[in-house]
């Protein structure tokens, strides 16, 4: 195992392990470098998706968030996003430079985007203390709102519902498999070992096995 695949991998373990709360810290936003929210251009995408990439590290033979970027995890998580300012988000990006020799977020290693998470998250060396509020705030929502989309099964658990929120299912289909966990692709539940609903074909097993054993009729 590479050292980088330790350290990203040890990461994952601790910022998942309560070290950092899940819930929002309120704070003022700030605009990066002095400029006005209207007047930044940031690369929301490359930073969301480098983000995505630090929480859940995706390795050769060890599939994560990153295998799922042909099926566009990035911009579904980014539909719950776009509350942060680019300005904020600028920031974050740009902050990276007081540690890592002017360097922005998107150009470091992935090795070193953890590292910077791991200051964010400690907080004693940011003197400016409004600036790591807003820091921490992306963090916190980004890392919620990668692991919903993850680990709610995503891409799998896409189907279309109507206006009420109900699954649209098929003409005839009554087996209602509304989330299927399919062999297709490694997704969220893969990983934590979570089967997910059962196909018809399992339930109908599922019932004769029972009928067997007498727990059914």
């Amino acid at each position: 195992m590479s050292e980088k695949r330790v350290s990203r991998r040890e990461f994952l373990k601790r910022s998942s392990a309560g070290g950092v709360a899940a819930a929002v810290i309120p704070g003022a936003p700030i605009a990066a470098m002095g400029e006005s929210a209207a007047s930044v251009q940031v690369d929301r995408r490359a930073i969301f998706a480098a983000l995505g990439d630090v929480l859940i590290p995706t390795d050769p033979g060890d599939p994560g968030y990153r295998s799922l970027e042909p099926y566009k995890i990035t911009e579904e998580v980014m539909k719950g996003l776009s509350a942060i300012r680019d300005a904020d988000l600028d920031a974050f990006n740009s902050a990276s430079g007081d540690f890592f020799d002017g360097r922005v977020f998107l150009q470091l290693t992935e090795s070193q985007r953890a590292d910077y998470l791991r200051l964010i998250i400690d907080g004693s060396q940011f003197a400016d203390k409004a600036r790591l509020r807003t820091l921490q705030r992306i963090y916190r929502q980004t890392r919620t709102r990668v692991f919903d989309v993850y680990y709610r099964n995503y891409p799998e658990n896409v189907i279309a519902r109507d206006a009420g929120g109900v699954p649209i299912l098929k003409p005839g289909d009554r087996h209602q498999i509304t989330n299927p966990n399919t062999r297709r692709l490694r997704t969220g539940w893969d990983v934590t070992g979570f089967r997910g609903q059962m196909t018809w074909e399992e339930e109908v097993a599922a019932r004769a096995r029972n009928r067997r054993l007498g727990l059914h009729k």
